[in-house]
């Protein structure tokens, strides 16, 4: 590649980023218009949408961190957890997160659910973020067992391509939409061979 080529694709991905954070913030100002002209009326229905609000947040920081964290270098960086994102992509069974980490944080969402519930306060949105992060944690679990393509079909199908075809689409792990606001979803249509699921499901 040479030096025009690399500031191109340099430029690019740098309006890529621009572009996602430009649409996240859109929806987020209109989230908390929502929220702050509802709450006076209706607090818990103003809870409800600090909840979401939280839960989407981190859909967000999932895909972004996914799409440019991830897969935004080459396999020679020196992050441990790009290393370890690149290791996973080679070895999708081998899942590093254990189901007592899983348990941990289940409990966790349900500790700041409870708080959040006392406090009606903006901590509420944080409640939401940690339950989005947790979700993520369980839904990347799901997705690699075999039954999951019952229950999510399109995540289940976006995560094997993902990860055996299209390593650039398909980011989203808890949710498909940011991969379809930012077009990153896989050619419609495309074949999933049973030598790809025997790759990447987790025995």
């Amino acid at each position: 590649m040479n030096y025009y080529s690399f500031m191109i694709l340099r430029y690019q991905k740098t309006a890529d980023k621009i572009n996602c954070i430009l649409g996240f913030l859109s929806i987020l100002t209109l989230s908390a218009l929502v929220i702050i002209i509802i709450k006076p009326a209706a607090p818990w229905v103003a809870q409800l949408c600090l909840l979401f609000t939280g839960w989407l947040s981190w859909t967000f920081i999932e895909y972004m961190l996914h799409r440019f964290r991830d897969h935004g270098h080459d396999g020679h960086t020196k992050s441990k957890t790009v290393q370890m994102h690149h290791h996973h992509h080679t070895h999708p069974t081998e899942i590093r997160v254990s189901g007592r980490q899983r348990t941990i944080l289940l409990f966790l969402s349900m500790a700041s659910l409870g708080i959040s519930f006392i406090l009606q306060n903006y901590f509420t949105f944080i409640a939401g973020l940690i339950c989005g992060f947790t979700w993520f944690i369980f839904m990347h679990y799901v997705l690699h067992q075999k039954w999951s393509v019952k229950v999510f079909p399109r995540l289940h199908r976006y995560h094997i391509y993902h990860h055996c075809k299209y390593p650039n689409h398909c980011h989203g792990i808890s949710v498909p939409w940011w991969d379809i606001l930012f077009n990153t979803t896989p050619p419609a249509k495309k074949e999933i061979t049973e030598k790809i699921k025997s790759f990447y499901y987790v025995k």
